[in-house]
C-alpha cells in the first residue's frame, strides 16, 4: 500500500505515489457499493430485475446522473473549502463509484443483456479483483503486513456460510429426500473452513471470499438463478423465484467482496480486520435501515399510488424546493468526523452521504432541464364507482417546464436567508470606508421610512386622494426611483471589489470592501422592500419598456449577489490568514443572505401583484408548475378523477394548531405557579397524582365530555371549536407534567445568580427559568400533538365524520364583528369539518363511500401532516437549544 494512501491526507484524489494497487482496490470497494444498491433497488422493485435495451441504460443512466452528481456536489463542496473533503480513501471510492458507475452503464449498451445477468457480472469482477489482491499481496507484489492466519473466527464465519449455501445447492441438485445434501453442505462448509484459516491472511481473507461471490455470481449471470427461475421444494411450503432470490445472493455477495476489499485496501492485519468489519458494519447498518423502509414503504404503498395520483412539479420548482436540503446536508456534513485515525475517511464518507443524495438528485432533475425529456412513472390508481373499483392511470413526473410558482419560491427562500441571516456575525471596523458610501448610509434610513410612510397614506387615503391621481403619479415615480437606487446598492459589494485598489489579490480586495457589503445588502434588501409595499398601496404595477423595474432589479440583485458570494468564496479558499479567512466567510453568508433575499422579494413582487415575471425562458407566476391534486384539491363528486381530501388537511390542520394555542399557554402557566410559586405539598402533590391520572384517562373520555359538555354551549351541533377544545384538554396534562419537569430541571444556580443581581421573581422566570426550559417544553408539544393529531373516536362524537367535502373550512376569514358581546363571531369555527381521522375510519373501518386506496391514502396525509408537525416542533427545540448554549 502507497504511503499517500497510508496518510489518508494527501491533497490530490489520484496522486503520483497512489500505485495501481491502490487504486483497483478502491474501485473494487465501489463496485461493491454499486452492486449493492442495485441489489436494494431490485429488490423493492424500483428497477426491474429483467429491463434490457432502453428500459436497462435509462436506468442505469438515472443512476449514473445521481451518482455524477452526489460526487460532483461533494468534490465542489471540497474545493471551495465549504466541506474539506482529505482522505484519501474517501476520494478513491468516490471517482471509483463515478467510474464503475459509467463502466455499468456502458456493458448495459454494449452487451445484450439483463440486468439480473448484469449482477452476476458484477459479482464475477469483484471476485477476480479481490483473488488478484490476495495473490499479489502473498507474492510480496505490494507492501501488506498480513498476519499468519484470517483468524479462527472468520474462517468458523466462512465455514458456516459454505454449509448453509453447500446445503441449499445439495438439496437443490440432489432433493432434500436423500441423505447427501447435509453432506454436501457439511464438505463445502469444511473446504471454506480450511481455507480461511490454514493459508496466510492475505489469501485466508480473499480466496474463500473470491469463491464464494466467484461462483454465486456465476450461477446469476449464467442463468441458472435467473428472473424466471423457480424452485418449489417438495417438503417446504411455497418456494422461491429469482426475483427475489438474486438481489439477496446480490446484496451478501456484496457485502463479502467489500470486507475482503477492505482488508486488503488497508493492508491486513489489526488495521485492516478493523477498517473490513467497520465497513461490512456499515453496510448492515444500511440494510436494516434499508429493511425498515422497505417495511414502511410497503405499507405506504397501499395509498401511496393514490395519494400522488397526478403529481408533477417543474424541474425549476423542484431544484428552488432542494434549496433548504442542500444548506441542511451541507450543516451535517461540516460536523466534525471524530478522531483522525483509520476509520476517519469512512465516518467522512458517511457524513457527506446526505450531501451526495441531494447533490445526486439536483443532478437528476437538471438532467431533465438539460435534455427537455420528462422525468416519468406511469401507474394505475382505484376509485370507487358504483360500488365497483376501476383501474385509472396516472403518473407521477418532473416536467422541464422552466415555470415557478410565487410561494414556491417565497418559501425555500424565506428559509435559507434566515438561515445565512442567523450564521452571519458582524462586519464592523472592517475594511476601507468610503465617503460617497458613508452619506448614502446616512440618508437611506430617513429614505426607507418616508416610503413606508407614503405607503401609510396610500392604505389610508387610497390611491386618489381628493380626487388626484397622487398614486399614478408620484408613486409611480418613487417606485421607479427606489428599484433604481437599491439595484445600486445590490450592485455596490461586487463593483467595490472589483474597483479595489488594494494589494494582496482578491482575499485583500474583499476584505477591504466589507463596509460595502452591508450597505448594498441590507439597504437594497430594505430600500426594495419599502418600494413593494408601496405598489400595492398605491395601485401601480410600473412598467418601463418591456418589463417591471421592481422584479427586474431584484433579479439583479440576486444576481449580484451570488457573484459577489462566488468571488468571496474563491478568495477565502486563497486567503492564509485565519482573520481574513474569516472576514471572508462572513462576507460570502453576507452576499448569500443578499441572493436568497432579493429572490424572496421576486417571488412576493409577482404573488402581491398577480403579474407575471419572465426573464428569457424562466418564468415566475402564481399558478406554477407544482400540482398534487390529492392536497391542493377538494372532493370531485361527479369528475371522472375522484379530486382530493385538501378539506380535510386543513380541518386536521385547524385542529392541531386551535387546541395547542389553548393547551400550551394553560399548561406552562400552571407549571410556572406550581413550581416557582406554589408551595411544594399536598395540593401540588394532588395536582400532580390529577395531571397524570387526567393524561391516562383514555380518549373516548373526552369525547365523551364533549359531546354532553361542550356540544350543548357551543349551539347545540358538532364543530370544530368542540373538536379543538377536546383536544386541547386531551394535550394541557402532557403540557403541564414536561413543563412542570423541564422547569425544574433548571439549576437553582440561575435563580440565584439573577437574584443577586436585584432581579424580581417574574422576570427572572421570564427571562432565565423559561429560556432554559424551553426545550424541554416543546418536547412535550411535540409528543401531545403526535397524540392528538391522529385521535379519531373523541372527533367522531364532537366534530362528526364528514366524508369527501368539497369545501374547506375558512376560520381566517369566518371571523366578523357583531353588536353584542363578544362582540366578534365566527360561524366558522361552529360548524362541522372534514378531518383526517375521521376520513381514515369512515372509509376504511366503517366502509363509508370510498375506495379502501383512498383510505390508505388518507393515512399516508395524516403520517406527512404528524411529522411536519414533528419537523417544526424539532426545528424550534433545536433554535433554542442552540440560543441557550450560545448565551
Amino acid at each position: 500500500m502507497s504511503d499517500a494512501y497510508a496518510a489518508d491526507t494527501d491533497a490530490q484524489l489520484v496522486d503520483a505515489e497512489s500505485n495501481v494497487y491502490d487504486r483497483g482496490l478502491d474501485g473494487a470497494i465501489a463496485l461493491s457499493v454499486v452492486g449493492f444498491a442495485l441489489a436494494l433497488l431490485t429488490l423493492v422493485e424500483l428497477v426491474p430485475l429483467d429491463a434490457t435495451g432502453s428500459t436497462l441504460t435509462g436506468g442505469l443512466g438515472a443512476i449514473l446522473a445521481v451518482t455524477v452528481g452526489a460526487v460532483g456536489t461533494v468534490g465542489l463542496a471540497s474545493y471551495t473549502n465549504v466541506v474539506p473533503v482529505t482522505s484519501q480513501r474517501v476520494r478513491g471510492i468516490a471517482l471509483g463509484l463515478v467510474v464503475t458507475t459509467l463502466g455499468l452503464t456502458l456493458l448495459g449498451v454494449v452487451l445484450p443483456v439483463s440486468l439480473a445477468t448484469l449482477l452476476g457480472l458484477v459479482l464475477l469482477i469483484e471476485a477476480v479483483a479481490i483473488a488478484a489482491a490476495g495473490v499479489v499481496s502473498r507474492f510480496g507484489n505490494v507492501g501488506t503486513s498480513p498476519s499468519s492466519s484470517a483468524g479462527l473466527f472468520a474462517g468458523v464465519a466462512f465455514g458456516v456460510i459454505g454449509v448453509v449455501l453447500g446445503s441449499i445447492l445439495g438439496g437443490w441438485l440432489l432433493g432434500f429426500g436423500t441423505v447427501l445434501w447435509p453432506v454436501v453442505g457439511l464438505g463445502v462448509g469444511a473446504v471454506l473452513l480450511v481455507g480461511t484459516v490454514v493459508p496466510r491472511e492475505d489469501l485466508g481473507s480473499t480466496l474463500p471470499a473470491a469463491l464464494v461471490v466467484g461462483v454465486t455470481g456465476l450461477l446469476i449471470a449464467g442463468n441458472v438463478v435467473g428472473v424466471g427461475w423457480q424452485w418449489n421444494p417438495s417438503n417446504i411450503s411455497g418456494g422461491f423465484t429469482g426475483n427475489a432470490v438474486v438481489p439477496i445472493l446480490v446484496l451478501f455477495g456484496s457485502i463479502f467482496s467489500a470486507w475482503a476489499a477492505a482488508k486488503c485496501r488497508a493492508g491486513f492485519g489489526a488495521v485492516g480486520r478493523e477498517y473490513g468489519a467497520f465497513l461490512v458494519i456499515n453496510l448492515n447498518a444500511l440494510l436494516m435501515v434499508a429493511v425498515m423502509v422497505a417495511i414502511v414503504v410497503f405499507v405506504t404503498m397501499k395509498g401511496v399510488g393514490y395519494a400522488f395520483h397526478g403529481f408533477s412539479i417543474g424541474a425549476v420548482s423542484a431544484l428552488v424546493l432542494l434549496a433548504p436540503a442542500l444548506l441542511l446536508a451541507v450543516t451535517t456534513a461540516r460536523r466534525p468526523a471524530g478522531s483522525a485515525e483509520w476509520h476517519s475517511g469512512a465516518r467522512l464518507l458517511f457524513r457527506v452521504l446526505p450531501l451526495a443524495v441531494v447533490g445526486g438528485l439536483a443532478a437528476l432533475v437538471a438532467s431533465v432541464l438539460v435534455t427537455g425529456s420528462p422525468l416519468r412513472y406511469d401507474f394505475t390508481y382505484d376509485v370507487l364507482v358504483n360500488r365497483q373499483l376501476e383501474p385509472l392511470d396516472t403518473s407521477i413526473g418532473v416536467t422541464p417546464e422552466a415555470t415557478v410558482g410565487a410561494l414556491v419560491l417565497v418559501a425555500p427562500m424565506v428559509l435559507v436567508t434566515v438561515y445565512f441571516f442567523r450564521r452571519y456575525g458582524n462586519l464592523r471596523s472592517v475594511g476601507t470606508s468610503v465617503a460617497l458610501a458613508e452619506r448614502v448610509r446616512g440618508v437611506l434610513p430617513p429614505l426607507v421610512a418616508g416610503v413606508l410612510a407614503l405607503t401609510g397614506l396610500f392604505v389610508i387615503l387610497g390611491p386618489s386622494p381628493f380626487g388626484l391621481p397622487v398614486g399614478g403619479t408620484l408613486g409611480l415615480a418613487v417606485v421607479v426611483a427606489g428599484a433604481v437606487g437599491a439595484a445600486a446598492l445590490s450592485l455596490a459589494p461586487l463593483a467595490g471589489i472589483l474597483t479595489s485598489d488594494a494589494e494582496g489579490g482578491l482575499p485583500a480586495k474583499a476584505t477591504d470592501r466589507a463596509p460595502l457589503f452591508t450597505l448594498g445588502v441590507f439597504g437594497g434588501l430594505a430600500l426594495l422592500t419599502a418600494v413593494l409595499f408601496l405598489e400595492p398601496a398605491a395601485a401601480i404595477t410600473p412598467g418601463t419598456g418591456l418589463t417591471d423595474p421592481v422584479p427586474m432589479v431584484a433579479v439583479v440583485g440576486a444576481v449580484a449577489s451570488g457573484a459577489t458570494a462566488l468571488l468571496t468564496g474563491v478568495a477565502r479558499r486563497d486567503a492564509e490568514a485565519s482573520i481574513t479567512r474569516r472576514l471572508l466567510t462572513e462576507e460570502t453568508r453576507l452576499a448569500l443572505v443578499g441572493t436568497a433575499g432579493f429572490l424572496t422579494l421576486l417571488g412576493l413582487h409577482v404573488a402581491a401583484t398577480g403579474q407575471q415575471f419572465d426573464l428569457l425562458a424562466l418564468t415566475v407566476a402564481n399558478e406554477g408548475t407544482f400540482s398534487w391534486p390529492m392536497t391542493q384539491e377538494a372532493y370531485i363528486p361527479l369528475g371522472t378523477e375522484p379530486g382530493g381530501i385538501m378539506p380535510a388537511v386543513v380541518g386536521t390542520v385547524w385542529l392541531v394548531v386551535g387546541a395547542t394555542t389553548f393547551a400550551l399557554p394553560l399548561g406552562v402557566g400552571a407549571a410556572i405557579f406550581l413550581t416557582e410559586y406554589a408551595e411544594q405539598g399536598r395540593f401540588t402533590a394532588l395536582v400532580e397524582i390529577a395531571t397524570n391520572a387526567l393524561w391516562s384517562t383514555p380518549s373516548i373520555v373526552f369525547g365523551l365530555f364533549g359531546a354532553a359538555f361542550l356540544i350543548p354551549r357551543l349551539g347545540g351541533d358538532e364543530s370544530m371549536l368542540a373538536g379543538m377544545l377536546v383536544l386541547g384538554f386531551m394535550l394541557l396534562p402532557l403540557v403541564l407534567i414536561t413543563s412542570r419537569e423541564a422547569i425544574k430541571a433548571v439549576p437553582d444556580e440561575y435563580r440565584d445568580a439573577s437574584a443577586a443581581l436585584g432581579v424580581n421573581q417574574w422576570t427572572t422566570i421570564r427571562s432565565v427559568v423559561l429560556p432554559a426550559a424551553m426545550p424541554g417544553v416543546i418536547t412535550g408539544v411535540i409528543l401531545g400533538v403526535g397524540r392528538i393529531a391522529g385521535e379519531t373516536a373523541p372527533l367522531i362524537l364532537v366534530l362528526g365524520s364528514t366524508l369527501n367535502s368539497t369545501e374547506a373550512i375558512d376560520v381566517i376569514g369566518g371571523f366578523e364583528f357583531v353588536a353584542q358581546p363578544p362582540f366578534i363571531a365566527n360561524d366558522a369555527l361552529l360548524s362541522a369539518s372534514a378531518s383526517l381521522p375521521t376520513q381514515v375510519w369512515a372509509v376504511i373501518a366503517a366502509g363509508v363511500s370510498g375506495s379502501p386506496s383512498m383510505g390508505w391514502a388518507t393515512a399516508f396525509i395524516l403520517l406527512m401532516v404528524v411529522l411536519t408537525f414533528y419537523a417544526v416542533g424539532i426545528t424550534a427545540r433545536t433554535y433554542f437549544r442552540r440560543k441557550l448554549n450560545y448565551e
